[in-house]
């Protein structure tokens, strides 16, 4: 043990810590569902640096421990609760028994929230944990002491054989987990059952308090009910098994509600839970929990509550609405086809095929029509119920995201074909001059529901994309309709849904019809959920006014001269159909800046002559500044699922000249600067040359450079006057880092010019001596020449060091939001 201890002292992360361990006890490592190590017996968790002498350590361990006990308790994993729990970091290492904390990790306590991540627990369950004389009793193994380390591992040794048998604690069986825990238990038992009964029918006998018992060896006896009592022979050494993970039902309202949604299983269950975009049922779940945290657990009870999805599909999102709110629930859809499905497995909800675009449309609008004898669609439960002015509602609901022919978010969509977006509520807000936004199949449901609900109590629980709060194209919906109060909600990533592409936030988020408030206006915070259902941060979603958009702050001169159009650095877009071949007069360079959110990071670039983009524009010197800043304020902050719909604004106060050329020279040697510099390019009948007034080092520098291609060279001794950019920069105080990136760029130029005969230059386009940045990168790549490899690696170090200095400012200047605010322990 003395070697196991100088060893641990090698480690450096916990990793190494974990897999030492490993080897030293020879464990298997387990480490499912993020769990360091499990076993039946001992339930481990690693450190690196904890001190678990200190109690408040030693706690915080403690609490991400009983985290993982409470998944596996509440759960549908086929696992024992273990019988002990081990904290082990580097000098140290203690064991306590998992039933001492039963009542902190079994509890419903509002102020801990289970929804965290274990690695980032409540401070209130870390609190509770520190305040029990258990934790403080603990005894704490220092293996600094060779007498300790060795009474360790007989302990360990002795722990890791304990009888199972004397376990105290066990999993529960309850409404949200029993379906996988069904599946485990037919497959373990179902076909020693089978006869003119289901399988099911057995396993909710099984599970209910004092409906089966062994009453043989190898017998058990299942109370079927109505005097149906059934003997069956059952694999007893794993009958026994089971029962020593769970325990059994004893609270009728849950056996009732399993009984009920068990008939479900039988249904066609991978069309359920795994078809193209619906929703995942831990965040169905999830949302449904936030309903109630808001309106209050089990709100529906009193009777003065109506559910209605109307974009239900195939009812994925109503799986987890408990049984007893079923009767309050009304759930449409699209396809006939899919509202029979729905009406087998939903009977105690109110289910019917509706086209909540264009069924009854016409009511709305004119409510006269009611008197004239015009039948409605919508039943007539609903319409009743939307007349009775104490009737609350929520709509849950995940509305489909197509435009034209794209398909969304929901399963709805399957119908969707040419022209998808042509309803009548897309009449209706097109008389209403709502624009873009009319397309969207999102914005056309709520546009409805905000007709359908107004004037009543009423509260949205939504799955969407985050556009509807914050993008350019949704600002008329906003001001026209959507001012609503929000009440809360989380968000997660797209990853989540099957066959969604992109990376992408999907929010769940409520707002209280009842009460008029501009979005704008509001602070909206959300809870930010990983892919594992664990929260991790909170997100601030910015929705001021598209007014205040960064793509709004250039001036954008008008292009009135013909030029070269391109598709890329060297290759033209003369074959495109959409050329936009027109420039601004004094023109510099294009931007392409798509968009004004993080999804269009990747299309944004520099470039030599004009490009067919919708966001581009001719940089000229009045807008030189504030072109070159917005390109790096889209380029040079990480993209992630968390800030994809995030937008970009404009700056809260005047900008520091500093900040401005930093940004400038940052621009100038990013990858997707693809300006050049190229000779005899012909457009249109006329030849055209195309300069590179990016080009970063005066004349009076590369005229003492030495250049291998004579005609090149020949240029640079004759050019007299200098590009834009080194003109500019010339007049600029310069800060230690961009003096840095540009020394060590003047650098890759002048080795580049003296060993131009080396590269494939006309691949390139390399004719002109104000060669541009991506040519001289791309042909260094063909050239493999290690020095100016190396010093290719150095500019990108350089150019590194200068971001880091440039990010943090990003966020003071109010340029973008960070991605979401960490939860802290």
């Amino acid at each position: 043990m003395k070697q196991f201890y100088l060893q641990l002292e090698q480690c450096q992360t916990e990793e190494e810590v974990k897999n030492l361990f490993s080897k030293q006890f020879k464990y298997k490592i387990n480490t499912k569902n993020k769990r360091d190590l499990y076993t039946e017996e001992i339930l481990f968790e690693f450190k690196y640096s904890k001190n678990l002498l200190e109690i408040e350590q030693r706690s915080k361990v403690i609490a991400q421990l009983i985290y993982y006990v409470r998944r596996i308790k509440y759960g549908s994993e086929d696992i024992r609760i273990p019988l002990y729990l081990c904290g082990f970091s580097k000098g140290c290492a203690f064991f306590v028994e998992t039933v001492k904390y039963l009542k902190i990790y079994s509890s419903e306590l509002k102020k801990y929230d289970w929804d965290r991540a274990p690695s980032i627990p409540c401070p209130n369950i870390v609190e509770a944990v520190r305040e029990l004389k258990e934790t403080s009793e603990i005894h704490v193994y220092d293996f600094k002491n060779s007498e300790e380390q060795d009474i360790f591992e007989k302990e360990l040794e002795k722990r890791r054989n304990r009888q199972l048998s004397l376990f105290s604690d066990r999993k529960i069986i309850d409404e949200d987990n029993f379906l996988t825990i069904y599946e485990h238990w037919n497959k373990l038992f179902g076909k020693y059952v089978k006869n003119g009964h289901k399988a099911s029918e057995y396993f909710v006998s099984d599970i209910e308090y004092n409906k089966s018992q062994q009453i043989r060896e190898t017998e058990v006896l299942f109370d079927l009910g109505d005097g149906d009592a059934k003997i069956k022979n059952i694999p007893i050494k794993d009958y026994k098994y089971f029962w020593e993970i769970y325990d059994k039902v004893n609270n009728p309202k849950i056996i009732y509600s399993i009984r009920q949604k068990i008939d479900r299983i039988s249904e066609n269950y991978q069309r359920r839970f795994f078809g193209e975009f619906y929703t995942p049922v831990e965040f169905a779940h999830k949302a449904f929990f936030y309903l109630e945290k808001k309106l209050g657990k089990e709100f529906w009870n009193d009777g003065n509550y109506r559910i209605w999805d109307m974009a239900a599909g195939t009812g994925n999102l109503e799986f987890p609405i408990p049984q007893s709110a079923l009767r309050y629930c009304y759930i449409s859809t699209l396809l006939a086809d899919d509202a029979k499905y729905c009406k087998r497995i939903f009977p105690q909800a109110t289910v019917f095929q509706y086209d909540y675009l264009n069924d009854d449309v016409n009511i709305l609008i004119s409510p006269d029509l009611l008197n004239k004898s015009v039948k409605p669609k919508m039943p007539e439960a609903l319409i009743n119920d939307l007349g009775n002015g104490n009737i609350k509602w929520i709509i849950f609901m995940n509305p489909p995201f197509a435009t034209s022919n794209d398909a969304g978010l929901s399963n709805d969509t399957r119908k969707t074909k040419d022209n998808v977006s042509r309803t009548s509520i897309q009449k209706e807000m097109e008389d209403n001059n709502l624009g873009e936004t009319s397309r969207e199949l999102y914005s056309q449901f709520l546009f409805r529901i905000s007709k359908e609900f107004k004037g009543k109590k009423a509260y949205l629980g939504l799955f969407s994309t985050l556009k509807y709060i914050n993008s350019n194209n949704d600002q008329k919906l906003r001001d026209s309709f959507f001012s609503y109060k929000f009440i809360g909600g989380f968000c997660f990533s797209s990853e989540t849904f099957y066959g969604a592409k992109g990376k992408f936030p999907i929010g769940f988020i409520m707002w209280d019809l009842s009460k008029k408030e501009k979005v704008e206006l509001q602070d909206i915070n959300i809870d930010v959920f990983n892919n594992n259902a664990e929260k991790i941060g909170i997100k601030r979603i910015k929705c001021d006014h598209r007014d205040s958009f960064l793509s709004k702050w250039p001036t954008r001169p008008p292009c009135k001269e013909i030029m070269p159009p391109f598709k890329s650095a060297i290759v033209l877009g003369d074959k495109n159909k959409d050329q936009r071949p027109c420039v601004a007069q004094g023109f510099l360079a294009s931007l392409m800046c798509n968009g004004n959110d993080f999804q269009q990071v990747n299309r944004t670039s520099l470039f030599s002559g004009p490009t067919a983009n919708a966001g581009g524009y001719s940089i000229v010197s009045g807008n030189f500044e504030q072109s070159m800043i917005m390109y790096t304020v889209r380029k040079l902050p990480e993209a992630s699922w968390i800030n994809n719909r995030d937008q970009f604004y404009q700056p809260n106060q005047t900008l520091p000249q500093d900040f401005i050329v930093d940004c400038i020279v940052w621009a100038l040697f990013s990858d997707a600067n693809n300006t050049v510099s190229m000779k005899d390019v012909v457009y249109r009948g006329v030849t055209y040359t195309i300069s590179n007034n990016l080009f970063p080092f005066p004349t009076s520098s590369v005229k003492k450079w030495k250049c291998s291609l004579s005609d090149i060279s020949y240029q640079i001794q004759s050019c007299n006057s200098d590009r834009f950019a080194a003109k500019y920069l010339s007049n600029q105080p310069l800060s230690i880092e961009s003096k840095a990136l540009l020394a060590i760029a003047e650098e890759v130029y002048r080795e580049f010019y003296s060993k131009m005969h080396l590269c494939n230059w006309v691949d390139y386009k390399i004719t002109l001596w104000d060669i541009g940045f991506w040519q001289i990168k791309s042909a260094i790549k063909d050239m493999n020449d290690d020095s100016l490899s190396q010093k290719i690696n150095e500019l990108k170090s350089s150019h590194h060091v200068l971001g880091k200095k440039i990010l943090p400012k990003l966020y003071e200047f109010g340029f973008i939001e960070f991605p979401y605010k960490p939860l802290e322990e």
